[in-house]
């Protein structure tokens, strides 16, 4: 039956989506398990079997392809509940090795970033008695300084497994240029003991840049064992169910991979987590004449903010996790601690706060009935009449609005002095203004203007606030996705077979040895092809892109700039400069074409040419008045409105409604205030345009 589905593991549920050859889309949600993530994963393809009147084994059987998304990898490092780490380094940098876990000054993000040299250093993945030191040294050239003492390394081994370690990131001084000696410790250790997990951070990243390359070593190393134990695990158990075709795992850089590849490179799975959303931003902003979104994805935890500009999804080289470096390509996703879940409460100072914390899947908002006592933006929207506690996950769940209450009342309305439903409405203001503002920083650092884009709002929560952000942010166009609650997971199901390789490079452009760049790239063609191959990919299916990292001479920090297609030639370099410039003009306000540039590093990305799902289209029905299913009084402009509901799976392509309003989904809940109009496209989309 040509079944297509992809099940995305969050912190709070984990959504599953399922298409079948005609277009037609069914969601479903299950509770995410974090102490086993396949059980949830699995919970939810049962739904999704139930929906479609199959059994799990007959689902399965005339399915094509499954994409999984998790944020497994990720919570192990938060958590640090990951396993046994040790590292091996040259002689006399074990200290070095700890500053990428020291991280010196944590660099704050917030509305006035700085550093902060107050901050708590970040929690290390493994105590420094753990960092071994070996006999060893490797020039910058690659010449070998000192050879390697082979016995050095068994010791440094039988001393790690000796203390209970199974995982090891071999950190070397100049590997990049020179990998042999960190090759061969790997040989060693396999040799000495055939069971410990063995990194490599000239395979991992194998470029200039000791600190990166070792911090993402390390995260590597520590996450290793239990991706690989997950991939390994999930695909027996969907084989065991009947499951035989393409099994993909979406990854930090917003494509897919194959099982044995995830294994290889098992730091990718690694802030994988929100990075499917902002591709299927795109396509639905392209399919309304969009070549920038804004995608934004609101759940139960956090509030994701992708971005594509000019048709391409933002990424980025390096991200910070848990104040740490992880320098492998990574869609450029902020997160700002804003969703369903976030507990508002009134600080020491008498003034209302709301998120970062969060009542998470368990115990929930207070509203769930399952011991929460502080109060949640879930809470808010229950007490305004925004969601029907009687309609909450399509009915499956009822919420105890009385709870709600009580809480707020206890928490923030009477501290406040205000009344419960001007404390409710406190809250919601206080976390769309943390939502908006947090946005507005994201777009500054891009050096992008928001009033330039589109806005696309997904996740379970999203439509309640979407309208006021879109406000806020003077942003001109709205729309609200049908797969708005499982958008990360339907967004897999757009994203190609994808990797990504980089090497060193340094020199003045004028200077550039473009022999060498093109033997540079020749090599990691040759690689992206090869992973592609195996992967099943056809030649004539693959697309492979290049770009420079680039700085003005003497600069610190460099920026990307693509490189045209075929052998690199002088004229080529000079539109890569050119290129250069405009994004330096871009995201710093100048650009000076007669200052010299340098090169950096060399990018290739090598990708699948996929042909992404097709939607059903709706029937026309313009007249919402048969989708109506009655009204309710809800909080706008500082009163209870008699406002009515409708619903959103009897509205047909075309149909028009002015706020208030508040359309009702299964999943999610949009809400309109007064004013503001919203159409049905073709597909079930919610498009929004703001009066001038």
């Amino acid at each position: 039956m040509g079944f297509r589905i992809s099940v995305d593991s969050g912190g709070t549920f984990t959504d599953g989506v399922l298409i079948d050859l005609q277009g037609e889309a069914l969601m479903r949600k299950a509770h995410t398990t974090p102490r086993d993530p396949t059980v949830g994963t699995l919970e939810c393809l049962r739904r999704l079997a139930e929906a479609r009147g199959l059994e799990l084994r007959a689902l399965l059987g005339a399915t094509d392809t499954i994409v999984i998304g998790t944020t497994m990898a990720t919570n192990v490092v938060a958590t640090h509940m990951g396993p046994r780490l040790g590292t091996i380094a040259t002689r006399g940098y074990r200290l070095r090795m700890a500053f990428p876990q020291i991280a010196k000054a944590e660099w704050k993000e917030g509305p006035a970033d700085g550093y902060d040299f107050r901050a708590d250093p970040p929690q290390p993945l493994t105590p420094y008695h753990l960092m071994t030191e070996v006999t060893e040294r490797i020039d910058f050239r690659g010449a070998v300084v000192t050879p390697l003492d082979e016995d050095d390394v068994r010791r440094a081994v039988g001393f790690l497994v000796a203390q209970g370690v199974t995982t090891i990131a071999v950190t070397l001084l100049h590997s990049a240029v020179n990998p042999a000696h960190e090759r061969r410790i790997g040989e060693l250790i396999a040799a000495a003991s055939p069971g410990t997990c063995v990194t490599l951070s000239s395979t991992v990243l194998p470029v200039s840049g000791e600190t990166e390359r070792w911090s993402t070593a390390m995260f590597s190393a520590y996450v290793a064992p239990v991706v690989t134990a997950f991939v390994t695990r999930i695909g027996g158990l969907l084989e065991s169910e009947g499951f035989h075709g393409q099994l993909l795992f979406i990854q930090s850089n917003g494509g897919t991979a194959t099982p044995e590849i995830v294994r290889e490179n098992p730091a990718m799975l690694l802030l994988s987590g929100p990075a499917a959303g902002p591709s299927l931003g795109l396509a639905l902003g392209l399919a309304h004449g969009f070549r920038n979104v804004l995608s934004v994805d609101m759940g139960g935890t956090s509030f994701d903010v992708g971005v594509a500009h000019d048709g391409v999804v933002d990424t980025v080289r390096q991200q910070v996790i848990d104040g740490k470096k992880f320098a492998l390509p990574c869609v450029d996703v902020s997160a700002i601690g804003a969703g369903g879940g976030s507990i508002a409460q009134v600080d020491a100072a008498g003034r209302l706060q709301v998120g970062p914390r969060s009542a998470g899947a368990s115990p929930g908002p207070a509203c769930y009935d399952q011991g929460g006592t502080e109060p949640t933006v879930t809470d808010a929207s229950v007490v305004l009449g925004y969601i029907d506690p009687e309609f909450f996950l399509g009915g499956a769940t009822r919420l105890r609005r009385d709870l709600a209450e009580a809480a707020i009342q206890e928490r923030v309305a009477a501290p406040l002095g205000l009344t419960l439903h001007a404390a409710a409405a406190a809250i919601h203001e206080v976390i769309n203004s943390n939502m908006a503002s947090g946005t507005d920083v994201a777009f500054a650092k891009r050096g992008y203007d928001p009033r330039d884009f589109a806005l696309c709002a997904a996740g379970g929560a999203a439509a309640v606030h979407a309208v006021r952000i879109m406000e806020e942010l003077r942003i001109g166009t709205l729309i609200i996705p049908k797969v708005a609650p499982t958008y990360c997971a339907y967004g897999m199901l757009f994203c190609d077979l994808k990797h990504d390789w980089q090497r060193s490079y340094y020199s003045e452009t004028a200077k550039a040895d473009l022999a060498r760049i093109n033997a540079l790239f020749d090599e990691m063609e040759g690689l992206a092809r090869t992973t592609l191959t195996r992967e099943g990919v056809a030649a004539g299916d693959m697309l492979i892109r290049r770009s420079l990292d680039m700085r003005y001479y003497g600069q610190f920090r460099d920026r990307n700039a693509p490189v045209p297609a075929g052998p690199v030639s002088a004229a080529s370099l000079q539109e890569a400069v050119a290129a250069f410039h405009r994004v330096h003009e871009q995201t710093v306000g100048y650009a000076d074409a007669s200052y010299p540039t340098e090169i950096v590093r060399l990018h290739l990305t090598g990708r699948a040419v996929t042909r992404p799902p097709q939607l059903r289209r709706l029937p026309p029905g313009g007249d919402a008045a048969a989708a109506r299913k009655g009204a309710r009084a809800a909080w706008f402009q500082g009163r209870f409105v008699d406002t009515p509901v409708f619903d959103g799976d009897r509205l047909g392509a075309g149909a028009a409604i002015t706020g208030p309003a508040i359309i009702e989904e299964a999943f999610t809940t949009f809400v309109l205030p007064p004013g503001t109009t919203a159409r049905v496209d073709g597909h079930g989309n919610y498009v929004t345009v703001r009066e001038a």
